[in-house]
């Protein structure tokens, strides 16, 4: 791994995921303390997912078009634009809702049009026999933000205040930016000269084409659905019908972040040397097979032991996924091939998490919950051990 130069990627991302989460846990207490409404606080959520659908694939042709180097910067200076311009709507005395969500829909808007060249640059950076360890430390770095965040941005944010959080924020994309531009440049790819429909249809055709990475991505997606039918309703599970309190909820959180975290860690040496299909398809089964077991116990240390050796296998899951797409795809066309993927995998989020909220508002128990999500994400496993991605090597 050329060390130097992959070093300014992962630093970059590492402040950039700090910044993140002092966003995702400012930003609902600032909406809070403004408006008093939960409903503002949960629709700027919403709003925040919506540009994943529609500019992914844009993503995917930039990435694909223009040096990636240059993307990743522009896109981290023009984040720290939108996110000041969203701290000077939420400033005023008299918020402006309509002004308010339209600077969210901007800000969250950078993230799916610079993540198709954020994946695609690694394998630029790295030579093949090191993309999984490239992809476990960017892994890594993002379980361990998740373990820190609730706990420690939570202690921040009470501390400095929302707005502070958020000035922070933009500072963080400004760093970032600016690490950036120490990675080597880039040979930019000869352009297409085809439409970015043209661009677009040449990426969902490979990969509907390529079956290994058609498998993964749907097998993705259901996985996705069945992960958030529970988790989208975790918080609802633990405090309204188990009865815990927030820190006990938190605490639980935290156990089944630091399994993320051991996945990552874990994840270069059990998946080295190992067949991706073999290693993809036997973790979602062991992930949907664990699942099963939160019906037994209703401890919230359990409950996050639990989670946490999910997530052992959720994280050996999205590095070997990673890394074959990164190892398979042609250079030329990996950032539209990460954005179909990425598109795909996502559009299940929003609806595991409706059907999750529409069996719990029918009346049902957690439990209807839990052992539908077991067995979809056990069968996404056993099915997809049959297809293309099964049997990749």
């Amino acid at each position: 791994m050329r060390q130097s130069a992959f070093r300014f990627l992962w630093l970059s991302f590492l402040i950039s995921s700090i910044g993140d989460w002092l966003y995702k846990l400012a930003l609902p207490v600032v909406i809070l303390q403004k408006t008093g409404s939960a409903y503002h606080a949960a629709t700027a959520f919403g709003v925040s997912f919506i540009p994943w659908i529609v500019f992914s694939m844009i993503g995917g042709v930039v990435a694909d078009n223009y040096s990636k180097k240059h993307v990743l910067i522009f896109g981290n200076f023009i984040a720290s634009g939108l996110a000041l311009l969203l701290l000077s709507v939420l400033w005023q005395r008299q918020l402006n809702y309509p002004l308010m969500y339209i600077a969210i829909f901007l800000l969250a808007s950078v993230d799916p049009l610079t993540h198709p060249g954020f994946q695609s640059i690694i394998p630029e950076l790295v030579a093949n026999d090191y993309l999984v360890a490239a992809n476990a430390t960017i892994q890594t770095i993002e379980n361990c933000i998740s373990v820190v965040g609730p706990l420690l941005g939570g202690a921040i944010i009470t501390l400095i205040g929302g707005y502070t959080g958020l000035l922070v924020d933009v500072g963080s994309f400004l760093a970032a930016a600016l690490l950036l531009c120490w990675l080597p440049s880039q040979r930019i790819a000869e352009r297409s000269h085809s439409s970015i429909l043209g661009d677009l249809q040449t990426g969902f055709a490979y990969t509907i084409k390529q079956r290994v990475i058609l498998s993964g991505s749907l097998m993705f997606f259901f996985t996705n659905f069945a992960l958030n039918m529970f988790e989208a309703n975790y918080m609802y599970y633990m405090i309204k019908q188990l009865g815990y309190s927030l820190f006990e909820t938190s605490i639980a959180m935290t156990i089944a972040g630091i399994g993320a975290l051991l996945g990552g860690l874990l994840s270069t040496r059990l998946i080295t040397n190992r067949k991706a299909g073999a290693v993809l398809t036997s973790s979602t089964m062991w992930a949907g097979g664990l699942t099963f077991l939160l019906l037994f116990s209703h401890n919230f240390i359990y409950i996050g032991l639990i989670l946490a050796s999910i997530n052992v296998f959720g994280t050996l899951n999205v590095v070997t996924y990673f890394s074959l797409r990164q190892r398979t795809v042609p250079e030329r066309l990996l950032g539209r091939v990460v954005a179909v993927t990425r598109m795909v995998s996502y559009a299940a989020i929003p609806l595991g998490s409706w059907v999750g909220g529409l069996i719990l508002g029918r009346g049902y128990q957690m439990s209807v919950v839990i052992i539908a999500a077991g067995i979809i994400r056990f069968g996404a496993g056993f099915i997809s051990r049959y297809t293309a991605m099964g049997h990749e090597v």
